[in-house]
């Protein structure tokens, strides 16, 4: 019962991280099992990961080994957290569109709290003499901080690709901003619900600045599944996601050996991005093909 349970709390299994399988969602799940009973939403939980996080940013700037521990242990729970959400949201089947832009806020909130941390407290472990970095901190933060962000990108895309080739009606690169816009005009309709309305209301802006105003012609349309999307790709760029690069930082952070995360998410995690790149060569885009029903 309890590993058929675990196995619902998951997106899919080839879409997880191989850190989060073995390590964050069994002990996420533990706590979703603690949570479960009580009246907590995906969206408080998201809201204390998001704490948790940047509290661990806090510590990091402190500039000291044993903040850094602090900071590391902080950063972990502000995962697992974050792993919860999703979990509750798929258990007791309340997720929402607004979830999904809560979610995404707490992951950059988290990211730029902990690399700002980190660069604060970088600086005043150099000038004290405890740590010895091959150039100035805050060029080591900036390229840490541009590499994480296209290792989640292009993880995220991959992951998401697969999940959608699962679903009985496959979406397009558009489909989300009508999905949005839908349920949008359905919040407006009600006159309820003025936080979701107001976050909505600028995610749709910012889907817009990207990609243009949502076509109504295309609402009737079918998308054609996208063919380079599979479980192993999924799979190897997991191998670089965002809970692989938080487990390198907390063990940095509790050796109080900076250039161990550097090393990877500069060095490692990029030559590895690289090798993708090369071995899944894309051909034409499909993402946005459609045809008529």
């Amino acid at each position: 019962m309890f590993l058929t349970e675990f196995r619902k709390s998951l997106k899919n299994p080839w879409a997880e991280e191989l850190i989060d399988l073995v390590f964050y969602r069994p002990l996420a799940f533990l706590l979703v099992k603690l949570l479960f009973p009580f009246p907590i939403t995906p969206n408080q939980i998201s809201l204390l990961a998001m704490m948790c996080g940047i509290a661990g940013g806090l510590f990091f700037a402190l500039g000291s080994s044993r903040y850094w521990v602090v900071g590391g242990l902080l950063y972990g729970l502000s995962n697992i957290l974050d792993c919860c959400d999703g979990m509750v949201a798929r258990l007791k089947k309340n997720g929402t569109l607004t979830g999904r832009i809560v979610d995404g806020m707490v992951d950059y909130s988290t990211s730029l709290a902990v690399y700002v941390g980190l660069g604060i407290g970088l600086s005043k472990a150099v000038f004290a003499g405890t740590v010895i970095l091959p150039c100035n901190p805050w060029i080591l933060i900036l390229l840490a901080a541009a590499s994480h962000a296209a290792h989640a990108v292009f993880s995220d895309k991959y992951r998401n690709g697969f999940l959608n080739l699962k679903k009985p009606e496959p979406i397009s690169a558009g489909t989300e901003q009508e999905q949005f816009v839908r349920e949008l005009d359905r919040l407006k309709q009600i006159k309820a619900h003025v936080f979701d309305r107001t976050l909505i209301k600028t995610y749709v802006w910012y889907l817009n600045l990207q990609a243009g105003k949502v076509d109504s012609s295309r609402l009737n349309k079918k998308p054609v599944r996208p063919q380079r999307f599979s479980a192993f790709n999924a799979a190897l760029w997991n191998l670089i996601g965002p809970s692989t690069h938080i487990s390198f930082l907390i063990l940095s952070a509790f050796l109080f050996n900076p250039m161990l995360f550097f090393i990877f998410v500069i060095g490692l995690a990029n030559f590895w991005m690289i090798i993708l790149f090369f071995l899944q060569i894309p051909g034409k885009n499909n993402d946005d093909e459609t045809i008529l029903k």
